[in-house]
Order: structure tokens, then C-alpha cells, then sequence
């Protein structure tokens, strides 16, 4: 394992990452602890207290709104403030809402809440993207942003098969009925202290004031230059960016959302199988964001993210048409890693084409582009779930993802080249 590692250069870029770079990645973690947590049976706790598919949509839409139209403001103050401060400003946020969503069963509060997370998750996505880009050169930077992923989801796991057996446990201990509303509560608490640790490590961060630093990084990896053919500028890359971006964020929001739901209502699948059945995406997907660096190496960061979009559409194909829960399982699970193993490489490939002043303004952008069909997509799926209609979702988000797949390849086919050219010319010969 060692030799692929050190053919691949793997463990080589592993060594540059920086110290705050490295602190952000500890925080992460123990945050995806939590949100697998969330993730498995946040969902699966509003439909025990007798709220409908429908309601649970319009939660999930009213957060994905919020967060949308947010990233678009909170740019330009992630800029001016910095990203270590909007971070911390972030989790402070997340963690004030989380705490009576837990608490207080009122739909009132899961509306509310709704909203003001959307607010946290714009401020800490949009910081998240610029902060890694100017604590890492390009050479190491896609390799940061896989090993973020792939620890950041191995977290995410432990939380998710944890959950499904925390309600169980709170029964037994709390003398509560099996699947009780109770009981999802109280296993809810372990969404809340992962939220309180994940502060600590980004308060230790020291932000890069340095400007000869600052400036160094910023000629490794976006010298001066045009991001993209004549005459485009900086107006159409952002536009091409976000076309693909807005394709998947409107096919997801028709299917992940309610992924727990799906196995939990339609398969009638046990909670506990439930949280392992998260638990394992998240697995694979780590996996997959594990390899992607590797991959993109050797295929180039385009290329790579069209191929594994591809070759995931086959099994989001068979879950639509066959209802088998083992087919089901297996195929969420390979869709899953192959759809998601392309995060770390395309999030590095949208820093590289734009300078520092300008990738919170794109990462807001994209956040945006995806968060704001999300939440129009999740509208629709909670009333076809309610009507009984639990495929119809797939093939909508399956049209969806070949149409971003197919433009994102014609967007970016011939950009990657002329970066590397860029690149090589700025830096002079190699050393």
C-alpha cells in the first residue's frame, strides 16, 4: 500500500499540508461526526412525531432556499472578514439552532430553524473552498481537499451507523417505545456535542496575514492571467460553472434528502439497518474521495469528474426501475462514491481558474447554483412520497445528472490544458 502511495505521490503532498489547513480538517471531522448523526435520523424523528413527507420537504427546501440566496450575500463579507472568523461565526450559528430543534418539537421551531441554518451552512461553505486555497499551493491543494472528504465522510460514517442504534438504546435505558418520538430525541444529543467540539480546533487557527505568503501560494496556483477562453471573462466562467452545478444541486435535492426515508418507509428496512445503510454510503464515498486526487493526476481533473458522473448514472438507472432492497442498497452505495468521489477534484479545479480576490465570490456562486434548485426539488419529492410514488424521484435526478455531466465535459474540455500551459509559463523552467 506504502508503494502505490509513493508511486502516486500521495503521501509526498500528505506532508505539505499546512498546519491551518490540517486544524480545519480536524474540525470537519468531529463536526461530520455529528451531522451522521443528524443525517440518519433527523428525518426519520419529524415523521415519528406525525409530520408528513410533505412538511419534511418543505423544511428541507425552506434551508436549501435560505442557504442559496445567503451565499450570495455572505461573499463578499467572507472576503472582508476573513474565512477563519466567518468559520467561527458559522459554527456559532449552527450550534445556537441546533440546540432547541432537539429540544422543542414545535413546528414553528423546525421552520425557523430551517431558515437560520441555511444562514450557518452559506457562511461556513462559502469560507470553506478560499481558506483551503490559500493555505495550499497547487501541487497539494486537490489532494487537501480528498483527504478532507474522505476523513470528513469516514466521521460521517461512524456517526450515521451509530445513530441507527442510539434510539434503540434510548428505549432500553429510558423504559421508551421502540422508534418512539422520544427516543429519536434523545439520541439527537449526540448531533449536539460534535457541533460544540468542532470550534475549538478553527479558534486555534493563525489566518495568513502575511501578504509575501499570501502572494507566493497565489503565483503557485492562479498567476495572473485569463481563467478562460477569449473573450470570456470572469462573468461567463462563473456562469459555466454554475450551469452543471445547478443541474446536480436540482437532481440531489429530488433523492438525498430522503435517501433515509426511502429505505426506512418504502423498504420498511429497521432504524438500526437504516443508519448502517448511511453509514456504508458514507464509507464508499470516503473511498472514492480517497482515490479521486490520485485519479485526477493521471486523467486530468476534467476527465475525471465526467467519467465518474458517467459511470454512476447506470445504477441510479437500476434503482428507478428495480425494486429490490439489496439491488437498492448495492446501487445507492456505488452511486454514491462515483457521483461524490469528484467533490475534492472539482472543487481544486474551480480555485486554479480564478485568483484569490475572486474564489469566495465563485464558491459563493456555486453554492447557490446548487442549493437554490434544491430546494425547489425537495418540494416535489415529499407530496410523490406521500402518494406513494417512491421511484419517480430517480428518474428526474437522472436526467438531471446526465445533462450536468454532458456540459460540464463541453464547458471544461480544452480549460484544464490551457491552465497547465499558464501555469508552466509562469513558473519558468522546471526546477
Amino acid at each position: 500500500m506504502t508503494s502505490v502511495f509513493e508511486r502516486t505521490g500521495y503521501l509526498k503532498r500528505i506532508r505539505l499540508f499546512s498546519p491551518n489547513a490540517q486544524k480545519l480538517i480536524l474540525s470537519n471531522i468531529i463536526g461530520s461526526f455529528g451531522w451522521g448523526v443528524s443525517q440518519a435520523i433527523f428525518n426519520i424523528y419529524l415523521l415519528s412525531l406525525g409530520y408528513s413527507n410533505t412538511f419534511l420537504g418543505g423544511i428541507m427546501g425552506l434551508s436549501a432556499f435560505s442557504m442559496a440566496v445567503c451565499s450570495l450575500l455572505v461573499g463578499p463579507y467572507v472576503t472582508r472578514v476573513g474565512t477563519k472568523n466567518a468559520l467561527i461565526l458559522g459554527s456559532l450559528m449552527h450550534l445556537t439552532i441546533s440546540i432547541p430543534r432537539v429540544l422543542t418539537p414545535f413546528p414553528e421551531i423546525f421552520i425557523v430553524g430551517a431558515a437560520l441554518s441555511g444562514i450557518s451552512s452559506a457562511m461556513g461553505n462559502v469560507a470553506f473552498a478560499p481558506f483551503i486555497a490559500k493555505h495550499s499551493t497547487s501541487f497539494e491543494r486537490t489532494h487537501l481537499f480528498g483527504t478532507n472528504q474522505s476523513l470528513s465522510i469516514l466521521s460521517n460514517f461512524a456517526g450515521s451507523t451509530l445513530a441507527g442504534f442510539l434510539p434503540g438504546w434510548a428505549s432500553l435505558v429510558f423504559l421508551l417505545p421502540i422508534d418512539s418520538a422520544p427516543s429519536f430525541q434523545l439520541a439527537l444529543i449526540g448531533w449536539i456535542v460534535p457541533i460544540i467540539l468542532n470550534i475549538i480546533p478553527i479558534l486555534t487557527i493563525r489566518e495568513l496575514e502575511d501578504k509575501a505568503a499570501i502572494e507566493t501560494m497565489e503565483k503557485d496556483s492562479s498567476p495572473k492571467r485569463r481563467s478562460t477562453p477569449e473573450p470570456k471573462g470572469r462573468k461567463e466562467l462563473f456562469l459555466l460553472f454554475a450551469i452543471p452545478t445547478a443541474l446536480i444541486g436540482l437532481g440531489a435535492g429530488f433523492i438525498v434528502p430522503f435517501l433515509s426515508v426511502f429505505f426506512w418507509d418504502f423498504y420498511n428496512l429497521p432504524t438500526p439497518l437504516v443508519g448502517f445503510i448511511q453509514g456504508m454510503g458514507s464509507l464508499t464515498v470516503a473511498t472514492g474521495a480517497f482515490i479521486s486526487p490520485g485519479l485526477s493526476t493521471r486523467l486530468g481533473k476534467v476527465r475525471t469528474v465526467v467519467l465518474c458522473q458517467a459511470l454512476s448514472l447506470p445504477f441510479l438507472f437500476l434503482i428507478a426501475i428495480l425494486v429490490n432492497p439489496a439491488i437498492a442498497i448495492f446501487c445507492f452505495l456505488a452511486r454514491g462514491a462515483l457521483m461524490n468521489m469528484t467533490g475534492p477534484v472539482d472543487n481544486s479545479f474551480k480555485m486554479e481558474m480564478v485568483p484569490n480576490r475572486w474564489r469566495a465570490y465563485l464558491t459563493s456562486i456555486s453554492s447557490f447554483a446548487w442549493n437554490f434548485p434544491w430546494a425547489i426539488s425537495t418540494q416535489v419529492t415529499g407530496p410523490l412520497f406521500d402518494a406513494d410514488l417512491y421511484l419517480l424521484p430517480f428518474w428526474y435526478t437522472l436526467v438531471c445528472y446526465t445533462a450536468s455531466t454532458v456540459l460540464y465535459g463541453v464547458f471544461f474540455r480544452k480549460s484544464e490544458k490551457r491552465l497547465a500551459k499558464e501555469l508552466a509559463v509562469s513558473k519558468g523552467p522546471s526546477r
